[in-house]
């Protein structure tokens, strides 16, 4: 059994602003590099359903994926695609004192795939950490630090 990707950060945007950033999921291809194409397919309250293209150099891949929003406290996503054995992504959002929120990342993927079997770890580590970075990212590009 694999152990899911985890991952942590302290990002200078309220919990709020970080919910909607990450909840913006047809945003995603726009700096998200793994990711072609995302668009809602069905929407309710707390929930909406996504059909996704995902890009590995000239492989493509659509799924479809559910979303659960607890806002502003978590997101998870899961999918019921028969190319995942296991696939469920969570965040959560706690505020800090000082106005910024603690981001947990959790990223729980195998991969049905046999011939990928041997790749799966890496694989999942490298796209939790391409994830993470590039969240932050986007977060200090649209929420800028004031100057000192």
């Amino acid at each position: 059994m694999l152990i899911p990707y985890r991952a942590c950060r302290m990002l200078s945007l309220s919990s709020e602003q970080m919910f909607d950033l990450i909840a913006d999921v047809e945003r995603y291809p726009e700096f998200l590099s793994l990711i072609r194409q995302a668009q809602i397919v069905r929407r309710d309250a707390h929930t909406y359903e996504t059909q996704q293209t995902l890009g590995l150099g000239v492989m493509i891949y659509r799924f479809r994926t559910r979303t659960e929003l607890n806002r502003p406290h978590a997101i998870r996503v899961t999918s019921a695609d028969w190319a995942f054995r296991r696939f469920e992504i969570g965040w959560s959002f706690t505020p800090t004192p000082e106005g910024h929120c603690r981001v947990d990342f959790t990223l729980d993927c195998e991969i049905r795939a046999l011939w990928l079997n041997p790749f799966n770890e890496v694989l999942i580590a490298q796209m939790g950490t391409t994830m993470i970075d590039a969240f932050a990212t986007r977060a200090r590009q649209l929420h800028p630090a004031p100057p000192l």
